[in-house]
């Protein structure tokens, strides 16, 4: 075979070989192609040029939007009257004077009226098998009129790519991939739409609202809770520093709360949401089985002038793992899950709320400290002495001078002394009739002229009635009355006062 007929067939055989690659390529870039569109996720339409719109049509035109899905099925109309503030409202025909939270509803309104896909799968679905995509029986409907262009969306199955849910829209032959959230915030319980606030924020968010009165009725307690302000002119020092609670309790026993727990047990409640609402106007016998007919608690609170809320609260139920109440507010016809967090008066016992420090006179304003117990008194005079130093404020800096009989003390070891004397710890309160005399008494002279008297009952088994101005409210140890007494008698005799008991 000469050089030219060999070079011939070579190139002969390279041709057939290309071609032959073409083919392939040709027949599997088909082959892929129709794969992607089997599988409904072909790329999201994000060019600008390209426009996926599905509905345009403004919320104020709507006439009526009903959803039937698997949550249940609901109507929103146009209100009658628009809300204070608002141009226009929405109202749903199954909640007919149901307070309602509208700018929930006016989200799912706008979801439907501003509707876009995300991906287009098939331009034309004539004649093809649609029960794949979940459109042959669709699990939520969603019909919309916006003066009376209707438009009924049908949803299918979710995608596998997990973004997007299979979608048609009816007199529209193509198959559509919209976002999730179009089922997600449409195809809901209607019972979403209920308002769940329990009590709006507090409008001055500057400061607390004065708390007038809360009062906790429980079937368990011997007796009501009241809390009320505390009545500072019942202290000598008016200061909230002798009284170390804005509040105090006025039932069973009068004292000062613990100031530790007035947040949780005045003010979480204001800006708060019920986790859930499963009924409205309860039938008698939805208020047995929620708990509310023999309530576990009944709460009323007032503040400032006006403001006031009244609450009862039933059995427990848990949500996603949260403990839960029923729970039914004064003026609302619905029963609502709250966390229990929000719910602090159900477990609270008058034991728990009282000031651990019954009383706390501030040191720079007491003139005269008398102790007396074992028939035996002790009269502390007390002074402001300027230390010659200015604070950051600009204030000249002092520190207190103590003398007994004359004698001056050291004032570090007095002021551990004194705040051994502060440290009483309340363990709860009082309910023994007290008869004896005071084993031991503490009074204050105030610089104003003012005293508080504080006594110590020894009602046996290691248990002393602490009484602030006569109200025999708290007790604490026979430990810390003796350990004041034996304090006391080194801070006479120059030795290092230990406060601990």
């Amino acid at each position: 075979m000469n050089k030219k007929v060999r070079n011939l067939i070579i190139a002969g055989v390279c041709v057939v070989v290309l071609v032959a690659a073409l083919i392939l390529l040709l027949v599997f870039s088909g082959q892929q192609d129709q794969e992607d569109t089997a599988s409904g996720v072909t790329s999201a339409l994000v060019e600008d040029e390209v426009d996926n719109t599905l509905i345009d049509e403004s919320v104020e035109e709507l006439d009526y939007l009903t959803v039937q899905g698997a949550n249940g099925s609901y109507t929103v109309r146009m209100a009658p009257e628009p809300e204070e503030g608002e141009d226009y409202s929405f109202t749903i025909d199954e909640f007919t004077d149901l307070p309602l939270d509208r700018s929930d509803i006016r989200s799912a309104v706008s979801t439907f009226a501003n509707a876009s896909y995300l991906d287009m799968v098939f331009e034309d679905t004539t004649g093809m098998d649609l029960s794949a995509y979940g459109l042959s029986q669709p699990g939520t409907t969603i019909t919309g009129s916006f003066q009376g262009r209707v438009y009924t969306m049908s949803l299918g199955n979710a995608t596998s790519g997990v973004t997007g849910q299979y979608c048609m829209l009816e007199g529209d032959p193509a198959l559509y991939v919209v976002a999730n959230s179009m089922a997600s915030t449409l195809d809901v319980n209607p019972n979403t739409y209920l308002d769940k606030t329990i009590l709006e924020a507090y409008d001055n968010t500057d400061e607390d609202p004065s708390i007038t009165n809360l009062t906790i009725h429980r079937p368990d307690l011997p007796e009501d809770i009241v809390v009320e302000p505390t009545d500072t002119s019942k202290y000598g020092d008016s200061t909230l520093t002798a009284a170390s609670s804005r509040y105090e309790l006025t039932s069973p026993v009068v004292t000062l709360v613990d100031p530790d727990l007035e947040t949780e047990l005045l003010f979480n409640i204001f800006g708060s949401e019920a986790e859930d609402v499963v009924a409205s106007n309860p039938t008698q016998q939805q208020l047995e089985e929620y708990g509310l007919a023999s309530p576990a608690a009944e709460v009323s609170m007032s503040w400032d002038e006006t403001g006031s809320l009244n609450l009862t609260i039933g059995n427990e139920t848990v949500v996603s793992g949260t403990t839960c109440r029923y729970v039914m507010k004064d003026g609302s016809p619905l029963v609502y899950v709250v966390d229990e967090e929000l719910l602090p008066w159900v477990d609270y016992t008058a034991d728990d709320l009282v000031s651990a420090l019954p009383l706390v006179p501030y040191i720079q304003n007491v003139s005269q400290m008398t102790i007396s117990f074992g028939g035996n008194e002790y009269t502390f005079q007390l002074s402001q002495v300027s230390t010659g130093t200015t604070n950051a404020s600009g204030q000249t800096s002092t520190e207190t001078h103590v003398e007994y009989n004359g004698t001056a003390l050291d004032s570090d070891n007095f002021a551990v002394w004194y705040q051994l004397v502060m440290s009483c710890q309340a363990d709860g309160i009082n309910r023994s009739e007290v008869t004896s005399d005071p084993i031991m008494t503490v009074t204050y002279l105030y610089n104003n002229g003012s005293t508080d008297t504080v006594d110590y009952y020894d009602m046996g088994n290691r248990v002393v009635v602490v009484s602030v101005n006569g109200a025999q409210a708290v007790t604490t140890s026979t430990s810390f009355t003796n350990k004041v007494q034996s304090e006391l008698q080194k801070l006479l005799n120059g030795e290092e006062v230990n406060m601990n008991w």
